[in-house]
């Protein structure tokens, strides 16, 4: 499974499994980027031993307090990676909750991703414009993904 994961391929690592391949952790504070390009992100810090995918944005579901009983659970597009087109090195895993408004505060929260699809390799734009239409895009992607996955 793990080298699956490490791949990219989380749909077939979700075959094997029977379940979506999750990764979990604490929601950190980062760089504050999305939010300024309109597309606030969960930075998680995830558990030491998580298998973490191939770098690349992914469909995914995001679900919040994952050990809770009545945790809610929100379509999401998910970059992984260092976020080339701003020159970082650190991988990140970084999850934009479709149709939870602007206001959605997790930090200090425990979240869970459930990685659905591989939806494109992590690439670094000429300029945010270029960005913020392709994170549309993946937006979009995503939201196919999981109605489908629904």
């Amino acid at each position: 499974m793990r080298l699956l994961v490490s791949q990219g391929r989380v749909e077939e690592a979700a075959d094997a499994l029977t379940r979506p391949h999750r990764v979990q952790g604490l929601v950190v504070h980062g760089d504050h980027r999305g939010r300024e390009l309109g597309y606030p992100t969960a930075n998680l810090e995830a558990t030491p031993l998580a298998t973490i995918p191939a770098d690349g944005v992914y469909a995914a579901w995001l679900v919040v307090d994952p050990d809770g009983a009545a945790s809610p659970v929100w379509p999401a597009a998910v970059s992984v990676g260092t976020n080339p087109t701003f020159g970082e090195v650190a991988r990140r895993v970084e999850a934009f909750a479709l149709d939870a408004g602007t206001d959605l505060d997790l930090y200090g929260r425990e979240v869970a991703v459930d990685f659905l699809t591989h939806l494109r390799p992590m690439v670094a734009f000429d300029s945010l414009d270029a960005l913020v239409v392709q994170m549309a895009r993946d937006v979009d992607d995503a939201r196919l993904v999981c109605l489908r996955e629904g």
